[in-house]
């Protein structure tokens, strides 16, 4: 590794890497860090795509790979004592191939949403992130009343039942989400489905060095997280 990537590695305890392109001949390792990967392919004479996150040894006991089937998502659960609450949180590391691409894949979406169903029986708290090649713009990721069809309004169906936006407004996080870029792909409107689906929501455009979100890569598409 070039040292200028140790020191910047060594600014973090929990790393996540897209578009790693190795595979499993290849062997990464650093003192001070456990890593564990989802490689494309086992062997190959060229490489691409590839899943990664690391972590420093101190947490080795608190952080847990889950190995499921997916290629598109690795995930991996963090002990709840490191956050200070009540059960441990799920983290799914996100590789969509873009559009157009010989790896795209229409079912990405769907095939890491399965996965995300049966972990979400047992797990309170999951957090998507990563590069899902999805541009969704401004869109709204969520499901309001004016979403809602005319039998639902007219028989005062709660809201509630169909989405809980409301803990956006008790976490002071602003519902509206804010994007310079101005594209929507098929991607982005499958990935705000899911979240619609899923009562998920887009932390890109709503908080932190993210509250307006600006391009990520040379083709401008987003790498959303998700919580």
């Amino acid at each position: 590794m070039y040292p200028e990537f140790i020191t910047l590695l060594n600014n973090y305890d929990v790393v996540c890497f897209d578009e790693t392109k190795l595979d499993d001949l290849d062997t990464v390792e650093l003192d001070n860090f456990v890593f564990h990967f989802k490689n494309r392919k086992k062997y190959s004479n060229r490489k691409s795509g590839g899943i990664a996150f690391g972590y420093k040894r101190y947490l080795e006991n608190c952080i847990t790979p889950i190995q499921t089937d997916c290629p598109f998502v690795q995930w991996f659960s963090i002990d709840e004592k490191i956050f200070d609450l009540k059960s441990s949180v799920i983290f799914g590391v996100i590789y969509i191939p873009p559009e157009n691409s010989i790896y795209t894949s229409e079912n990405a979406l769907s095939d890491i949403e399965l996965e995300f169903f049966d972990l979400q029986r047992t797990n309170k708290y999951i957090c998507l992130l990563g590069d899902f090649n999805s541009r969704t713009a401004s869109l709204q990721d969520f499901n309001d009343l004016v979403d809602t069809d005319d039998f639902l309004a007219q028989n005062l169906i709660d809201i509630n039942e169909f989405s809980n936006v409301d803990i956006l407004d008790k976490l002071v996080i602003q519902r509206k989400r804010h994007s310079t870029d101005l594209n929507v792909n098929t991607y982005g409107r499958k990935l705000i489905q899911f979240c619609k689906n899923n009562n998920m929501y887009k932390m890109n455009g709503r908080i932190g060095n993210d509250e307006v979100v600006k391009p990520t890569g040379k083709n401008t598409s987003a790498r959303p997280t998700l919580g």
